[in-house]
């Protein structure tokens, strides 16, 4: 039995990792900057901890994870959203093991020019220039246009003309142009024990909030894609989580972006998360699995509910031992909303606004 620490208690994957461990008789922590995450809810949890927000208040959160550590004799800190870019930063200075990367490889990750230089030798690579050096605006439906440091793809600009990007345009050093490619969208989540490969699942995102994050998703596996992902991770020696966005073009498998933290392929995993981390065993999803977050899916396209399949889905909220989350997922949700208005945000833009990092 081991002391865990979840921070990101806002996600739906942390409220999975915490009943994963909790199952196997790990004493879970939770933390986050949230007044009532969803997690929080579990009755899986030890105690759920808020602390300062690492963005506008680093000092304070590094202070208050060090004593959380201390003071709950923590034995791995497990981050899950982008604040594993803050606890990476500090991660030599916590007494405990801490589930991330170093912080400069972490940023070649996140970084979406510089993590294709590190993928150029294991997947098809799309043409990709930074927009300093980018000449054809006057075709520019054939590319896609980001910021180098993004999430949830809520700023990404795919297929608009050139009056359509004017972001990219008037800030160039921030951006980037790609190739835009067509053909069928994978997401890859896995798990690593300092370059051993403890867990991997992929799926294909059949519905989002908006442009990015994934609310149904069914499971896929492809073993080329799986052999790659494994050489990929053993060359860095990965430790703790990494997610790709990977697009199938007929038969060539290109590499879109990286994202060094939990995804939704976390839900697909289930109750073999704590294997993945704490044994030697290596899980591979092979097997088609379907789930979604259903609210999420709901707020965001309502007519879901005339789904065929909408009422046989597996909802990741819901759990017979643990419906507390399902039961106060409104309360998390209206405080969102709340800080949406107060911030002048969207609901996307707001649950990172407090842990995003942007270089």
């Amino acid at each position: 039995m081991s002391s865990i620490l979840l921070t990101g208690a806002r996600a739906p994957v942390t409220l999975e990792l915490c009943r994963a461990f909790a199952q196997q008789g790990h004493r879970v922590y939770l933390a986050d900057m949230h007044l009532l995450p969803i997690a929080r809810w579990s009755r899986f949890v030890e105690q759920y901890l808020r602390i300062p927000a690492p963005l506008q208040e680093f000092e304070a959160f590094t202070q208050a994870l060090k004593d959380l550590i201390k003071r709950y004799q923590i034995e791995h800190l497990i981050p899950t959203c982008e604040e594993a870019f803050y606890v990476s930063k500090i991660k030599d200075e916590l007494p405990c093991r801490v589930w991330t990367n170093g912080f400069d490889l972490m940023v070649e990750l996140h970084h979406k020019q510089r993590f294709l230089d590190l993928a150029k030798n294991f997947f098809h690579i799309p043409a990709t220039l930074p927009c300093t050096d980018f000449e054809d605006w006057k075709n520019a439906e054939a590319y896609v246009f980001k910021p180098v440091f993004s999430r949830f793809a809520s700023q990404v600009i795919i297929g608009q003309p050139e009056q359509k990007c004017q972001a990219p345009r008037k800030k160039p050093q921030g951006w980037i142009a790609q190739e835009r490619l067509i053909g069928q969208e994978i997401c890859v989540y896995s798990i690593w024990r300092k370059g051993q490969l403890g867990g991997f699942a992929a799926y294909r995102p059949m519905q989002r909030a908006g442009k990015g994050a994934s609310v149904y998703f069914e499971g896929f596996f492809r073993q080329d894609i799986f052999e790659t992902v494994k050489k990929f991770g053993e060359h860095y020696q990965i430790e703790g989580q990494l997610s790709f966005d990977l697009m199938l073009c007929g038969d060539k498998v290109y590499v879109l972006e990286c994202n060094p933290r939990s995804t939704s392929g976390a839900h697909l995993l289930g109750e073999d998360l704590a294997a993945c981390f704490f044994t030697d065993q290596q899980i591979v999803l092979r097997a088609a699995k379907n789930k979604a977050i259903k609210l999420a899916w709901l707020l965001n396209h309502p007519q879901s509910i005339f789904f065929k399949d909408f009422s046989k889905l597996e909802d990741v909220i819901w759990h017979p031992l643990d419906q507390g989350p399902f039961f106060f997922q409104g309360l998390s949700v209206l405080e969102l909303l709340y800080l949406a208005i107060r911030h002048q945000q969207n609901v996307l833009a707001v649950s990172t606004r407090d842990i995003e990092f942007n270089g």
